[in-house]
């Protein structure tokens, strides 16, 4: 399997490091573009459907009004983004509400700053409204006075579109605004961490966030999210069908977040539409046992075939469900609640001696007993960084004591800074040698530059 980048030089963490040692080789990186270091960046677009199709200079005319640029600049990075700044694309799902989708990857899931422009017009701050902890997307809002007279496109919310499907895809390509390119739907895998739509049209550094256009009716059918690097016109997007869920629900009012999944499932090399169940770590709020294999859930149309179908299927519907499931050769029922998965909006993390520690979110951490506390990001040139503690290190005690959460982790560097000003810390690495799968090092903490980190209060 592919190693699934979201932003460009994305942080190595002790969950990716494992992950890698059960992975297959290749390389799949977002399409999000870097200020300094061009990344990839893929463009979601639609446009109105009209009794007669239209062609495809009108289309991509109809998109230049709707796409807007996004710009982020990440000034201080959790696991899985970097420092630094990036360009990708929008585009306008509520002139209402100014609201504009993009990828999650592209306004990053970290303390930064992002502005939004629509053809022809300034750059203007944006604050990010929602960013899925599941899916590759997010929410952006601006000030509604400047989209309320863009005709908002449309989706196709009811059905994905079919192998060899016309579209075309739009964004900044290598920074060069507002350019469309055309291609065809070339399958759909679940062979990565959700769902995508595969397709040929091509798609470069720049393009993220941006729409994939249907050239046949003018709608937008997914939003273009990555590629795998070095392979031809092998590109992949998130159908509208699982966007439209989650702008529905945000436009009612509603938590879209998905459910925090307690389980891992089984990886089939090929690709079998089978979501079967391998480990679940917290049953008592899905009592699903390894081997059952998951169907359906109850009132909702159509077969589960995979996570990210179940997990689309139970947005908004978290509280009480009930799903299909075949186990042992018999089918039944299983009634759950699930709690949803933490809020992207309200990480939080401290940062002590130019070191960025918040929690890990790895629900297999009870099989290899991590820690709950990771290492997300060492400032370069920081004590962190001369201490040599880096990015995925697991913190196991500071000063002799555990510490197993952030408030721990605060009261322990206030008991200590009132006697000392560097205290030890004992940390983990993937990587022991041949006899064990960690390695243990103590290291001196600088207690300097002290800071809560709280992206509920960026936005």
């Amino acid at each position: 399997m592919p190693d699934l980048t979201r932003s460009p030089g994305s942080i190595p963490s002790a969950g990716r490091r494992l992950r890698s040692l059960l992975q297959q080789a290749g390389t799949l990186v977002a399409a999000a573009t870097p200020v300094t270091v061009l990344a990839l960046v893929l463009s979601l677009a639609g446009s109105p459907a009209s009794a007669q199709p239209e062609s495809s200079e009108a289309y991509f005319k109809r998109a230049l009004q709707y796409t807007a640029q996004v710009r982020t600049v990440v000034t201080l990075p959790f696991e899985g983004d970097r420092k630094g700044a990036m360009r990708g694309a929008g585009f306008l799902v509520d002139a209402e509400r100014g609201w504009i989708m993009t990828n999650s990857h592209v306004v990053s899931s970290s303390q930064a700053l992002v502005q939004v422009a629509f053809a022809d017009n300034e750059f203007v701050d944006a604050r990010r409204v929602y960013v899925d902890p599941f899916l590759d997307l997010a929410i952006l809002q601006i000030d509604p006075a400047r989209t309320r007279n863009i005709s908002v496109p449309a989706l196709e919310c009811d059905r994905m579109p079919q192998v060899g499907h016309p579209v075309g895809a739009f964004g900044h390509p290598w920074g060069l605004r507002y350019t469309g390119t055309r291609g065809i739907i070339s399958g759909i895998t679940s062979r990565f961490e959700f769902e995508v739509l595969q397709t040929d049209a091509p798609i470069n550094q720049g393009n993220s966030g941006g729409p994939l256009i249907s050239m046949e009716n003018g709608r937008i059918v997914a939003i273009n999210t990555m590629t795998i690097r070095g392979a031809q016109n092998t590109n992949f997007a998130i159908s509208s069908v699982y966007a439209c869920r989650i702008l529905r629900l945000l436009q009612q009012g509603q938590d879209p977040s998905p459910p925090e999944l307690t389980w891992v499932t089984f990886r089939d090399v090929d690709e079998r539409r089978l979501l079967r169940i391998a480990r679940n770590f917290s049953p008592a709020g899905l009592a699903l046992e390894p081997g059952d294999v998951v169907r359906g859930v109850v009132g909702v149309k159509g077969q589960i075939d995979n996570d990210t179908q179940l997990v689309h299927a139970l947005r908004g519907r978290l509280d009480n469900f009930r799903l299909n499931v075949v186990r042992g050769g018999k089918e039944i029922e299983l009634a759950g609640k699930l709690s949803p998965a933490g809020r992207v909006m309200e990480r939080r993390g401290i940062l002590v001696g130019g070191v960025l520690i918040s929690e890990s979110r790895y629900r297999d951490g009870p099989d290899v007993s991590a820690p709950l506390l990771v290492v997300h990001h060492v400032e370069p040139g920081s004590p962190g960084q001369s201490a040599e503690i880096g990015p995925g290190d697991l913190l196991e005690s500071m000063a002799g004591q555990p510490v197993r959460s952030l408030d721990e982790l605060a009261n322990a560097i206030s008991e200590q800074m009132k006697s000392r000003r560097v205290v030890p810390v004992v940390l983990r690495r993937l990587g022991g040698g041949q006899r064990a799968y960690f390695s243990f090092l103590e290291r001196p903490m600088p207690l300097t530059g002290i800071q809560l980190v709280d992206l509920s209060r960026d936005d």
